[in-house]
């Protein structure tokens, strides 16, 4: 009738924040971060003796990581300007890491788009990454600020609305098209990253369309000629 710890691992990564887990079989993967963004992967087929296996450090870090496959992870998170001691977050980052070897991850793909004060609902809210496998499409929404970086907040808004990825291990994220959104009070290129948002809340893809949700609207386009509302 109550939890029961069965195992831990302790002193993971001092002073650095937890930003994302995935569970996946007998392997757990988490990213912490300060200033980079380690990957770590631990081999969970003994829950009373929890296993490190690696660490990946790279710029950034991720705060929603699903499999794309059995041995790669698809990941969205924030890109990070290093200043020694600590990192600024910066433009909205899409990830691709190769799990094949869980003694040896490898980051294979990151797509970066905006610049400090981008924002998209799928960055805390993971019902908002839509990834539909059997078209091998991502769709998140996307504010898109721009002229920032650098710990300074862009605040030329080019887009506001949906963006669709193909997406692929070997080609990484090639942009599909975009469903523009009239902007909203969502739309801002002022959010924290604890505050990331967008007007468009959810997406999802039937068939040959992509279903793209508002507060105040739904749109319906063709994946293939996603311009055309």
């Amino acid at each position: 009738s109550a939890l029961e710890r069965v195992g831990m691992i302790d002193g993971l990564a001092p002073k650095e924040d937890i930003r994302s887990v995935r569970f996946d079989g007998s392997r757990g993967y988490v990213v912490t971060f300060k200033k980079t963004d380690p990957l770590f992967v631990f081999d969970l087929a003994d829950p009373a003796n929890p296993q490190k296996m690696a660490e990946l450090k790279i710029p950034g870090f991720s705060t929603y990581m699903q499999m794309l496959d059995a041995n790669h992870l698809l990941s969205i998170g924030y890109d990070a300007d290093d200043h020694g001691s600590f990192a600024y977050f910066s433009g909205v980052l899409l990830q691709i890491f190769d799990v094949t070897d869980a003694s040896d991850p490898r980051l294979v793909q990151r797509h970066v788009i905006g610049t400090r004060g981008s924002s998209s609902e799928a960055l805390t809210n993971h019902l908002a990454f839509t990834y539909f496998a059997p078209k091998k499409l991502l769709a998140i929404p996307m504010t898109i600020c721009e002229d920032g970086g650098d710990g300074r907040t862009g605040r030329n808004m080019t887009f506001s609305g949906l963006m669709v990825f193909d997406v692929s291990v070997d080609r990484g994220f090639s942009e599909r098209g975009r469903v523009a959104h009239p902007r909203g009070p969502s739309a801002t290129c002022s959010n924290w990253w604890t505050n990331a948002s967008s007007d468009v809340q959810r997406s999802i893809f039937m068939d040959d369309f992509v279903y793209s949700i508002s507060d105040v609207r739904v749109k319906a386009n063709r994946i293939d000629a996603l311009s055309t509302d």
